[in-house]
């Protein structure tokens, strides 16, 4: 039964009879009932049923039909209940009055009890249309305000063209896409095509022409110019309705602002093309190309994808006050490689040093922060980037980019720049290291053939032993005669004395000896012996197992005792102490290239951050970086799966779908996108295999390192098959040069450990031999000396006059070797003999100094000032040979005629606590005379070994004392600097620690 058959009916009348005959009709036709006997109890009931139909009596006792049929209307939702007056009143006026209160029908007495039926089942069907409809309407209301607010916030408009009347019709929305002001739209097709731009009105229109014709959807992005001069992309699609006959009478659809996506698009583009550029210029650094050419290759590609007209390249100069313009594209011909720019604070460039971060200006007219270099300002420049190229020490220079026009540059353009100029900073160091360790090499290589030693390097582990051909020469062998282990030395050595030989290496080995020496005899080509001394030093690992040893052989079979055997040693000596030095240099520099590297490249994490990341960007089920082995299967280096799959990372893989010709395609560099395994042309087996990993779908990229297949980068979809996008597949080829990137440089990280390493054994083994070869000439020159001495005395009368010159000379000369070996001893002794620090008291140190130089203060007529000096801890007898250079300096380089005076005094200066060394305030020690100066450009070439300023014949020395001054500073945590001019005096300000660790 419908909902109209069963509706509740209430029956109204005051006579018992008529209303129980109408209840037992009406319960009969399927109706539920309700009664009442007048106006009041109709009324109650109403307000507590709500029936849907009352049969109201006209004429009954205490209210009337009509009254009660009124004040029904007044009730809540009165609408919803309809009223049917019953009446034996069948006159004209009763029917108006009772439609006037509000009846919905009239029934007269006797009722025909058909009629009545049929009345009130239409009646019921009636309003329940009418309810319906009512429900519809609020139902097309509320969707049709919620279909508006849907358009609004996405920012979507709706449009209808009507073809026969050209009328076009636009949301409120859709006038706002396109910057009218709500209802000002004119509505004709020629205003759409004037707000479009005007690359793009030809294709809208042809597109509009060509849907209407054919019928076909219509689907376009375009460019609309708003009033203000902006530029937006929409997105319009509509479709076109035709009559019966087949003419097009409208078009309706609806547009999208596709602003945002369209400039994302755009930038991801960009940025891509960018990192390629990158990649490129990284390629060709690691390749070892040219610096020059490299700088030349990044300025042309800066400019052509930041799209400015000039580039350049400063480079620091060495004395820091000027940067030369050592590349460039756009500027005027001829100054590339000859124009300079100022460091000052005022000019870009120089500013860009000084705040060590990207400076960008928009418009250099209006800058505030410095002002252009000249350079700039003749070539229009207005708007441009600057960055730092940095290096070790210093800076090596700035990279700028710079444009003619206002232009503000994103983030992706600022990271693209300081990319490159890291490039250039990565390709420096290198070519400096490789410098520094050629030239390394060469003087280790020199050190070997000048020597007049042979050298000897014996691995304990393999015991192959390098002979030099010196070594070799000393015996009588020619350089290939002799193979490369101990047993060609043992073999060698006099039986009587093979014992002692191997029991002074046991000694050593052991650490009771600090250096392997022996004198012993071996035996040359032709069968004699030969007597050498042969000296070395072991090489100990961390467990404290000799490694290596290193060492030289000398012959001693006969010495040299002439005065030109003296100086050839003598300059041999030199050389060798220079080379060490150099050496030294170069392995502290190669070093610290080395552990710059070693900490700024982690390869298994970016490895790691790689595949968590593109997991993370793509919404992949798994990421991850399989690495080609050398037997053609396969070992996953780095997963990134979310909860729940198959884990694989540290699996090894060995399919054989995945052999020969598999790999070939990944070698030609291309890549491999799968949206649906089971759809793809796979072999079952493969499919298969796949499977169990819950692959559905997969991105394939490869992953090149030193220009050869190294491994895959995969993205793998697991929960259903997915269409893998263009940008999907050009982010995964980046990340992929990125991390072979990342290889090659892990293999020149490695590369450069082991040449480090070896350059670093390579300068011990040459400072140990200048201390051995140093220790050993002290005791011919006491020969020389004394047999001198001898000489002098006995036979002084015996020589003439020219042969007592000749003895003075030897003397002297003997002497200043001496003199030379010594200060080389103490300034190696500096570290390697020193003494634990106490607390000092420098007031009392330098008073015993007066009192060892009180001859030479004398002599001088000089004056030594000694103010108040601190109590500092420190090696005493260091410091006291500290001031004694310093003090004995300042009265032997006075001025003729001129009696000197020092002044020797303090200062304290606080400074921040210092968690390592515990320092919280220093004190400066200054040695100040009045002596003949020197130029302030010499002050780093004085505190160097044989470093003089003024001849032999002018001033005693050797060029020592101040290296040996530098080295105890340096032992103390401190700095030694000066201050001096030509004529003026000197002063020496040592920089000490108050209460650093003892």
């Amino acid at each position: 039964m419908s909902k109209k058959d069963s509706a509740l009916i209430l029956v109204v009348d005051d006579n018992d009879f008529t209303r129980m005959q109408l209840c037992h009709l009406l319960k009969q036709a399927g109706y539920q009932l309700a009664e009442a006997s007048n106006g009041l109890e109709a009324l109650a009931t109403c307000t507590h049923l709500r029936p849907d139909i009352v049969l109201l009596d006209a004429v009954m006792p205490v209210m009337d039909g009509f009254t009660c049929c009124a004040e029904l209307q007044k009730l809540p939702d009165a609408e919803s209940t309809l009223v049917v007056i019953m009446t034996s009143l069948d006159d004209q006026a009763s029917m108006e009055q009772a439609f006037a209160v509000g009846a919905i029908d009239f029934v007269t007495k006797p009722i025909q009890w058909t009629v009545l039926f049929q009345r009130l089942r239409r009646l019921l069907a009636a309003d329940y249309a009418i309810q319906e409809l009512r429900r519809q309407t609020q139902a097309a209301q509320l969707r049709e305000t919620q279909m508006g607010m849907a358009l609004e916030a996405a920012q979507m408009g709706i449009w209808n063209w009507d073809l026969l009347t050209n009328e076009i019709t636009w949301s409120d929305t859709l006038q706002v896409l396109y910057g009218w002001e709500k209802g000002t739209f004119p509505g004709n097709y020629e205003a759409v095509i004037n707000c479009i731009h005007p690359q793009d009105q030809d294709f809208v229109r042809y597109t509009d022409e060509q849907a209407i014709q054919e019928g076909i959807n219509y689907d376009i992005e375009f460019r609309v110019v708003l009033p203000d001069g902006k530029i937006r992309w929409l997105a319009s699609k509509g479709a076109v309705f035709h009559d019966a006959s087949g003419v097009a009478m409208q078009m309706t659809g609806v547009e999208i602002d596709i602003t945002e996506s369209k400039e994302s698009e755009s930038a991801l583009k960009i940025r891509a093309n960018q990192q390629g550029v990158v990649a490129e210029l990284s390629q060709k650094a690691l390749a070892g190309i040219d610096l020059t050419t490299l700088m030349n290759s990044c300025v042309t590609l800066v400019a052509e994808h930041l799209k400015v007209e000039y580039c350049q390249i400063l480079e620091l100069l060495p004395d820091g006050d000027a940067l030369l313009l050592r590349a460039g594209v756009g500027w005027q011909s001829g100054l590339v490689g000859k124009t300079s720019v100022s460091t000052d604070i005022n000019s870009q460039a120089g500013y860009t040093l000084l705040a060590q971060e990207p400076v960008i200006v928009t418009n250099l007219h209006q800058e505030t922060r410095f002002n252009g270099s000249p350079l700039l300002y003749e070539h229009q420049v207005v708007g441009g980037i600057s960055v730092v190229i940095p290096g070790q020490e210093s800076p090596f220079g700035v990279l700028g980019a710079h444009t003619t026009k206002e232009r503000t540059f994103s983030k992706d353009d600022i990271y693209f720049l300081q990319a490159v100029a890291n490039v250039l900073a990565t390709a420096r160091e290198r070519q400096r290291f490789e410098d520094a360790l050629k030239t390394s090499e060469e003087r280790w290589h020199l050190a070997v053939q000048s020597s007049n030693d042979g050298i000897w390097d014996w691995n304990r582990k393999t015991n192959q032993v390098f002979f030099s051909q010196r070594w070799k020469e000393m015996l009588g062998y020619e350089n290939q005669e002799i193979a490369s282990n101990v047993q060609e030395w043992f073999s060698r050595i006099h039986p009587e004395q093979v014992d002692a030989v191997q029991q002074a290496i046991a000694d050593h080995n052991a650490k009771k000896t600090p250096f392997f020496t022996s004198e012993h005899q071996i035996r040359c080509q032709d069968g004699s012996y030969k007597w050498i001394l042969a000296r070395g030093q072991a090489v100990w690992d961390q467990d404290g197992y000799v490694v290596r040893m290193i060492g030289g052989m000398m012959d001693i079979s006969k010495r040299r005792a002439a005065l030109s055997e003296l100086q050839q040693v003598k300059a041999e000596l030199e050389r060798q102490n220079l080379r060490s030095l150099a050496a030294a240099s170069a392995s502290q520099l190669f070093a610290d290239i080395t552990l710059k590297i070693r900490q700024s490249l982690e390869i298994d994490t970016i490895l790691e951050t790689s595949v968590t990341e593109v997991q993370k960007l793509l919404h992949a089920d798994r990421v991850l970086i399989l690495q080609l082995r050398s037997n053609g299967s396969y070992i996953v280096r780095q997963e990134a799966v979310v909860p729940g799959l198959p884990v694989v990372s540290g699996q090894h893989i060995d399919h054989p779908s995945l052999g020969k010709g598999y790999l070939e395609q990944y070698r030609q560099g291309r890549m491999s996108a799968t949206a649906d395994i089971e759809q793809a042309a796979f072999q079952p087996s493969y499919v298969k295999w796949l499977q169990q990993f819950a692959v559905k779908a997969n991105l394939i990229v490869p992953v090149f390192h030193e220009n050869k297949l190294w491994g895959l980068l995969i993205a793998h979809q697991c929960d259903s098959p997915r269409e893998w996008t263009p940008w999907e597949m050009e982010l995964l080829a980046q990340l992929a040069d990125q991390i072979g990137i990342a290889l090659d440089q892990s293999v020149i990280l490695e590369k450069e450990t082991r040449q480090r390493q070896e350059l670093t054994r390579s300068n011990q083994e040459l400072q140990e031999f200048a201390f051995i070869a140093s220790h050993d000439l002290q005791e011919p020159l006491r020969k020389i000396i004394s047999f001198g001495d001898r000489l002098k005395t006995t036979c002084e009368n015996d020589l003439s006059a020219q042969g007592r010159d000749y003895l003075e000379r030897m003397q002297n000369a003997a002497l200043r070797m001496q003199t030379l070996i010594q200060d080389l001893l103490t300034l190696s002794r500096v570290t390697t003999r020193a003494q634990p620090f106490v607390l000092v008291n420098l007031t009392q140190i330098a008073n015993e100094v007066l009192s060892d130089l009180e001859v030479s203060i004398q002599q001088t007529n000089g004056r030594v000032e000694v103010g108040d000096l601190p109590t500092i801890p420190a090696d005493p007898l260091q410091m006291r040979q500290l001031l004694q250079n310093l003090i004995g300096n300042a009265l032997k380089f006075h001025r003729p005629q001129i009696p000197p005076v020092v002044k020797v005094y303090s200062q304290i200066f606080p400074s921040q606590s210092d968690q390592v060394s515990g320092v919280s305030e220093t004190c400066q020690i200054t040695v100040e005379d009045n002596g003949i100066g020197f130029a302030q450009k010499y002050v780093d070439r004085i505190f160097k070994v044989f470093q003089r300023l003024h001849g032999r014949q002018e001033y005693q020395g050797t060029g020592v004392g101040l290296a040996i001054c530098r080295k105890i500073a340096e032992r103390h945590h401190g700095i030694i600097t000066v201050e001096s001019h030509p004529g003026q005096g000197a002063k020496f300000m040592v920089t000490l620690p108050m209460n650093g660790n003892f």
